[in-house]
């Protein structure tokens, strides 16, 4: 009969037997996990214990060199095509720089400068200063709201600070996209020396 193997061993196996003849390169990580290379999946070192003693992949001195399945490992394969559950072949996500990438190209909600975090909803920049999180927040200029409306005819409102050193600006009808009214909304807070609550 067969082994019931746990979730995490039968993900490997299917890892593995994904990558066909040329066999799953895997990387050597602190901690006891491997890396397959090029991916993200991490596996614990003992995951691989049953596949190895049991002969369904073959056992490699040399840790650098791709894991391949032995003949009992294609048969459990076949006699079971089907995974069970979540414990299908590791299916790669993009790589951290890919998805950095596309972070990167998204629409700008959010930006900072000099420790004040600007975020953008709906045209209304909420702006969060410096230490807020800590008590003693480092706020804009004294005055700094009707200086910033004046000069800025389409700056509607500001509203603030409404939780301990946060401002909302509120714009209208302003034909800037959101990622300029973040960095505009920032200019004006920063513009000024700033100072402690």
């Amino acid at each position: 009969m067969p082994p019931e193997f746990t979730p995490a061993v039968e993900t490997l196996l299917r890892t593995i037997a994904q990558q066909g003849e040329s066999g799953a390169a895997f990387k050597w990580e602190t901690g006891g996990y491997y890396r397959l290379e090029g991916t993200d999946y991490r596996v614990a070192r003992r995951t691989f214990f049953p596949l190895t003693g049991g002969g369904y992949v073959e056992e490699n001195q040399d840790d650098t060199a791709p894991m391949k399945l032995t003949d009992k490992g294609r048969k459990w394969m076949a006699d079971h095509p089907v995974p069970r559950g979540s414990r299908g072949p590791y299916v790669p996500r993009r790589s951290a720089r890919s998805r950095t990438v596309a972070r990167a190209r998204a629409v700008q909600r959010s930006r900072s400068a000099h420790g004040f975090t600007a975020e953008i909803v709906e045209r209304t920049v909420v702006i969060s200063c410096p230490d807020n999180d800590r008590g003693g927040a480092t706020l804009p200029a004294d005055g700094w709201e009707q200086r910033a409306m004046d000069a800025h005819p389409t700056l509607h409102n500001v509203e603030g600070p409404l939780v301990s050193g946060a401002y909302a600006l509120r714009w209208r009808e302003d034909p800037r996209t959101d990622a300029e009214l973040l960095r505009q909304s920032l200019d004006i807070v920063t513009s000024e020396p700033a100072r402690q609550a």
